[in-house]
């Protein structure tokens, strides 16, 4: 659907669906936003100190796990915390498991609001996409959904062919350990475009543990990539790893 068109259907059937299906703040109640400014502010925040490559909360520098592995992602950064007691987690749950599309522009207005507190420079945005199989089953990729809302809103081209996943891996939230999640997500995505000297900013909607940020990175960074950083909506929290 080309966007003159896609800009046409919203603003046909928006009216009719705040009359069946009105939005209301996902936390308060209050009608009109998914996220009142009141509970914006209330909201869990991923707050330093967090690891200066994958975000681990409560990690000062650069955590053991990123030292050893060395994963090609050159920052993780994310405005809130996944916890079931944000409205964060039931808004990711929605958009990823309930179809509630909607709820894209409103997260990637949060994002942008986020990076423009310390602006940087990127060329081009390239979501986190889902494999093939989830999207059909889903009706859209999550990621990039998010993705281009808030290259509008920046004004930076969103390329959301950039990556191509390769590999049906299971959820990262079903996996055990941190180790399952890196093993999990190798070789899952490649990239055919010629993203040479290219800056990067990588868009997902979670990161668990910065595993799958890592794959992307590998994939952008073989196609040319000068350096790749990644914005997600929430960072999932740490938890007892089981063996």
């Amino acid at each position: 659907m080309n966007t003159a068109l896609k800009q046409w259907t919203e603003r046909l059937w928006a009216p009719a669906l705040d009359i069946l299906f009105p939005i209301r703040c996902l936390d308060c109640g209050a009608p009109g936003r998914f996220f009142c400014p009141t509970c914006v502010e209330r909201m869990p925040k991923l707050e330093e100190p967090f690891c200066e490559i994958c975000a681990d909360p409560g990690t000062e520098g650069i955590c053991g796990w990123c030292l050893d592995r060395e994963p090609e992602i050159d920052g993780i950064q994310a405005p809130y915390l996944y916890m079931r007691s944000s409205p964060i987690h039931k808004a990711i749950a929605m958009l990823k498991y309930r179809g509630i599309s909607a709820l894209a522009p409103e997260l990637a207005e949060l994002l942008s609001k986020f990076l423009q507190k310390s602006p940087s420079t990127f060329d081009c945005i390239v979501p986190v996409v889902s494999h093939p199989s989830r999207i059909r089953r889903r009706g859209y990729s999550q990621a990039s959904l998010i993705a281009s809302h808030l290259g509008e809103r920046l004004d930076i081209p969103v390329f959301e062919d950039g990556l191509t996943r390769v590999l049906n891996a299971p959820s990262q939230l079903a996996t055990r350990s941190r180790e399952q999640r890196w093993d999990n997500v190798q070789d899952s995505f490649n990239s055919e475009l010629d993203l040479s000297g290219l800056i990067v900013l990588l868009v997902d909607d979670l990161v668990t543990t910065g595993s799958t940020a890592a794959a992307a990175a590998h994939a952008l960074k073989s196609a040319g990539a000068l350096s790749v950083f990644c914005i997600a909506v929430a960072r999932a929290t740490p938890r007892p790893q089981r063996v």
